[in-house]
Formats: C-alpha cells, sequence, structure tokens
C-alpha cells in the first residue's frame, strides 16, 4: 500500500512540472483586444500633434516680444498689438502654449497677473517660466 501512494505522488509530481513547464512556454497576453458582451468597444485613439510653445517677454516699458525657441515671430510696442498678435497666432496655431518670460528689473507682478488674467478670459494657454 505504501508503494502505491508513492507512485501517486511521482505522476502528481511529473503533472505539476508539466503544468509549469506548460504555463512557462504558453504566451499569456493577449494579442487581440475582444470586446466582451456587454461592454462598450474602445475607440482608437489619434495621437495628438505636441503643442507649440511660444515664449512671450515682455518688460516694463510696454514693450513685447513672441518667439518660439529659434526665431521672433512678432514684436509689440503696446498690450493691442500684442493682443492681436497672439490673437493672429491663436487662430493659425489652435494649440499654441504661451510661456510668459519677464525681462529686466521694471517687469512687474501686476504686468505678468495682467496678462495672465488676459490669457484666461480669451481662453488660451498661459503658464510662467520656472
Amino acid at each position: 500500500m505504501q508503494e502505491d501512494r508513492s507512485d501517486l505522488m511521482v505522476f502528481i509530481d511529473l503533472g505539476f512540472v508539466l503544468l509549469v513547464g506548460f504555463l512557462i512556454l504558453t504566451e499569456t497576453t493577449p494579442r487581440n483586444n475582444v470586446a466582451l458582451p456587454g461592454e462598450p468597444e474602445e475607440q482608437e485613439t489619434v495621437p495628438e500633434d505636441p503643442p507649440t510653445v511660444l515664449n512671450l517677454h515682455f518688460d516694463g516699458l510696454g514693450k513685447f516680444l513672441i518667439e518660439d525657441g529659434e526665431a521672433t515671430v512678432c514684436e509689440a510696442t503696446g498690450i493691442n498689438e500684442m493682443l492681436q498678435c497672439m490673437e493672429g497666432l491663436i487662430q493659425s496655431l489652435p494649440r499654441a502654449v504661451f510661456v510668459l518670460v519677464p525681462e529686466g528689473e521694471r517687469a512687474t507682478v501686476q504686468q505678468l497677473v495682467s496678462i495672465l488674467d488676459l490669457c484666461r478670459v480669451r481662453d488660451w494657454t498661459c503658464t510662467v517660466r520656472n
């Protein structure tokens, strides 16, 4: 009777080893996502283009310069000219992000806050350089 149990244990061990080997060799990751009944099908997302980053330099004298990191895009000598320039850029680059860069010692916090308020009112994306 003792020998019958050891033979049974050998078969159980052999079956376990074969099961583990099968699991190791079998690819378990699904190749296709199949929608199960009752689940909405996933829509494939198209990757969007990254936003265009434009630096908006300003000083306390009312001079504004917008550049894209390589070249000057627009220069303005007043807030109205700057807004017109930004409006034109938003028309051509809808995903534009303006990075506000105060220049010199005369640029004030109030100017920065005012420009941020204008961006918020017009629903433009503006941020401040760290």
